[in-house]
């Protein structure tokens, strides 16, 4: 054990001494400081261990330190105030430097003390724990002490009562509220920031334990700025809490050398330096400008957190100074366009090109450019001025012609130039489209010059050709003519528009400079296209069935019958309709081959003997639906949106009508049966308005069906008894086979005899019609009638028939 010199003062009842120490406390002769009440083995070792001041007691030693009973053997530190129990002596150190040691009882030098003196010592140091030391038994001897001995004792002990009682209601009101203490788990960063909770509570890790009620919870760390929540903690309900602090941003200390500057970080102005600048951290780009200097940019690393970094620059100037002086009495000059300033003059000005203009009256103004570099002072002058221009005026017509004086363009005329004076000068003036006029003119000082064009043209040949035809041509908001059109124009640039009803005007720009004969194309578009669209090809072809469609651009025309007219029926009612949308009619009937790609087990039977279900002949035998059917299919196999869909067990057209193949409308079917072409006048009949029907017409019921048929047309024979191969007859105007004969063919609409309704443009027929039935249109190969070969004629049907077949047809777009 080691043990270091220490000294201090020893107040006993004998008087007072300086004491060193180690020393050794007990009674027996030898210790350094004897006590009263102890046996011979008993005794106390007062030293110093690692700095600190304390005592070790011997074995077998009974000593309280405070009214705590000490182990032997293990050194206890002493602190101001602490009282130690040895015997019957109490020690009470006072301010790490004084001992003081009182008797209970006498001894042959000393003494004893009294109840009234142990009253007195207690009161004296102030505090009665001397007397918690058992006083009741006698420690030397084991006999019974005075009851004043006890009466002294209860009356020391009744503060430490209190105190305990204070203590143990200071404990049950901490237990309280230890049990109502409420979970805040608070996630912070930084991690290292500390983080405090108002009102009762403490921190354990990233939980806050706070009392019930409204709490402010707040956090803080070194180089961020702190930040504070307000948060209602509620019985058993936990909260979570996640706070991130700001860091603090850097300090730059800018030094600009005295020059005021502003200052931008990352393009936002924040202040003004020289000076303290407050930024956030990281990398930015730092400008300074300054008034008469060169912006300064910089890339700059910011600590943040509060960090100050000095940063001295140095501002470039961006301004010189220009100095100027005339030789001509009563000049002054201009400085990009000022207000004139009398010579001689100085002035500041930004680094760069700048205009000059002296002038003097009665004298030539002198005109020239410098450049000023920055931080530098530029002379000029002096100058002298020489005689007064003279002013040429070149005016022409027509108006903007080019005017050159001696090579060098001058401007368009009207316009006014100045010539040196006593000198002629070539004056050139040009225009396209006109002839060049060449004169010379002669320049007196200071003298007015007029110079009137009329300018002549040259004529040049312009044709302008195009689709479609007769379109107008509109040059400078004249009329001049209907395409194909050719007339004459200077040989100029010209800009004139082609425009005609239904179509979308086009501007054209041509240049006839070179006085060469031109020939313009154009080609419209209808309202409502893309400037980029292209008409749809006049014919295309099935990918999947090789079915060649041609094109129907459409019109306007008459459906039905008019009453008059010679086997007319009651259901061919007359309507007038238009075809806005041009669409594809495929040239020939869908064959059997072609069927029974989509239904294999498809039979079209036999006449007779006679087979009508070949695979070149057409399909017959089906019903509406069936036919609307391959339609989807045939869409679908050449990805084509389907054209129909069903609704409450029914097959309908999909509105807008989209691209898909389909049916055709009766209106299409009719209109394309009834004209010999596009534009041509409405028929009776496909081959005109006259009977008897021309030979090789279609395949009707004629003398070659004697046999099969009761009845035959009059005068009529062809080579077909039953169904005939598509395409064996002569095509119509629109290259379409067999309107005429071999099948009737299904159309879209829904069939009723009479409809005030119908009609308009693109007509889909009726929406609903009280029956199945739908329009058949066309003779067949057992017509017998001539009243049945009118294209007008119609018929409903609701089944599958040997006289039925059908065509498909799409929209071209």
């Amino acid at each position: 054990m080691s043990a270091t010199i220490w000294r201090l003062t020893l107040r006993e009842p004998a008087g007072s001494r300086e004491l060193s120490l180690p020393c050794r406390i007990g009674g027996v002769a030898g210790d350094e400081i004897i006590v009263p009440g102890t046996t011979g083995s008993e005794s106390l070792l007062l030293h110093v261990l690692d700095s600190e001041l304390g005592v070790t007691a011997a074995p077998d030693t009974t000593v309280l330190l405070n009214g705590v009973p000490l182990v032997s053997s293990v050194f206890a530190p002493l602190q101001n105030g602490d009282i130690v129990a040895l015997g019957s002596a109490r020690l009470l150190l006072q301010d790490q430097a004084v001992l003081e040691v009182r008797h209970l009882v006498g001894n042959d030098t000393l003494a004893p003390i009294t109840v009234d003196t142990a009253r007195e010592f207690a009161e004296s140091v102030g505090d009665e724990r001397i007397f918690f030391a058992d006083l009741a038994a006698d420690t030397t001897t084991g006999t019974t002490q005075d009851p004043r001995h006890f009466l002294v004792s209860f009356v020391a002990n009744r503060r430490l009562l209190a105190i305990a009682v204070a203590l143990l209601v200071v404990f049950g009101i901490f237990a309280l509220s230890l049990s109502r203490l409420e979970t805040v788990r608070v996630t912070v960063l930084p991690a290292s920031a500390e983080v405090t909770g108002s009102g009762f509570g403490w921190r354990s890790a990233d939980t806050l334990l706070l009392l019930p009620g409204e709490r402010r919870i707040r956090a803080e760390a070194d180089g961020y700025l702190p930040i504070e929540r307000v948060v209602e903690v509620k019985a058993d309900a936990p909260l979570s809490l996640q706070l991130q602090l700001k860091e603090k941003p850097g300090v730059l200390e800018i030094d600009t050398g005295g020059i005021t500057a502003r200052v931008f970080i990352d393009g936002a102005e924040l202040g003004t330096v020289p000076g303290d600048i407050p930024i956030p951290g990281g990398e930015r780009t730092l400008t300074l400008r300054a008034e008469r200097h060169l912006d300064l940019v910089r890339k700059i690393n910011i600590a943040g957190r509060g960090t100050r970094q000095p940063l001295s620059l140095r501002l470039q100037p961006s301004w010189g100074a220009l100095e100027v002086n005339a030789s001509t009495a009563g000049a002054s000059v201009s400085v990009n366009d000022a207000a004139p300033v009398a010579l001689p003059m100085r002035v500041d000005l930004p680094a760069g090109l700048h205009r000059l203009k002296i002038s003097a009256r009665g004298a030539r103004d002198w005109q020239s450019a410098i450049f000023l570099k920055a931080g530098e002072t530029q002379r000029i002058g002096p100058v002298e001025l020489g005689a007064p221009d003279a002013r040429l005026r070149v005016t022409s017509r027509p108006a903007g012609a080019d005017v050159t004086v001696g090579g060098v363009f001058s401007g368009r005329t009207p316009v006014t130039v100045g010539l040196p004076a006593g000198s002629e000068h070539d004056i050139s003036v040009s225009l396209q489209g006109y002839r060049s006029v060449e004169r010379r003119v002669y320049a007196a000082a200071d003298k007015d010059i007029a110079l009137p064009l009329v300018l002549q043209s040259v004529p040049v040949r312009l044709t302008v050709q195009g689709d479609p035809l007769d379109a107008e041509v509109v040059i400078e908001g004249e009329v001049r003519g209907k395409t194909p059109l050719t007339f004459e124009l200077s040989a100029r640039r010209h800009i004139f528009e082609i425009r005609k009803a239904g179509m979308q005007a086009e501007r054209i720009d041509v240049d006839l400079s070179a006085a060469v004969d031109r020939m313009v194309d154009y080609k419209l578009v209808p309202v409502g296209r893309a400037r980029d669209w292209s008409p749809p090809p006049p014919a295309l072809r099935s990918q999947t069935t090789g079915t060649l469609l041609r094109l129907i651009a459409g019109g306007s025309f008459t459906m039905g019958s008019e009453r008059r007219e010679q086997g007319r029926r009651a259901n061919e009612f007359p309507r007038k309709v238009a075809l806005a949308r041009p669409y594809y009619l495929g040239t020939r009937e869908v064959t059997n081959g072609e069927f029974r790609r989509y239904k294999a087990d498809h039979n079209s039977g036999f006449v007779g003997k006679r087979t009508l279900d070949l695979d070149g002949q057409p399909v017959s035998n089906v019903t509406w639906s069936d036919a609307v059917q391959y339609c989807n299919w045939l869409s679908t196999q050449e990805g084509l949106p389907v054209a129909y869909e069903q609704k409450g067990g029914r097959w309908v057209l999909i509105e807008p009508v989209n691209t898909g193949y389909r049916l055709p409308t009766e209106t299409e079917w009719e209109y394309a049966a009834r004209h010999a072409g596009s534009g041509a006048r409405t028929q009776r009949y496909e081959w005109g308005d006259a009977l008897p029907p021309p030979a090789g017409i279609g395949n009707l019921a004629g003398s070659e069906a004697i046999d099969e048929m009761t009845r035959v047309l009059d005068g009529w024979q062809d080579d077909y008894p039953a169904i005939a191969p598509p395409g064996k007859f002569r095509a119509n105007g629109f290259g379409i086979f067999d309107m005429t004969g071999n099948l009737s063919e299904w159309t879209h609409d829904a069939y009723v005899s009479f409809d005030a309704n119908v009609g308009g443009t693109d007509p889909l027929g009726p929406a609903t019609a009280a029956n199945m039935r739908r329009v058949t249109k066309g003779s067949h190969w057992r017509t017998t009638t001539f009243a049945d070969l009118r294209a007008a004629w119609r018929e409903g049907f609701d089944g599958a028939s040997q006289e039925i077949g059908f065509r498909v047809a799409r929209y071209a777009e």
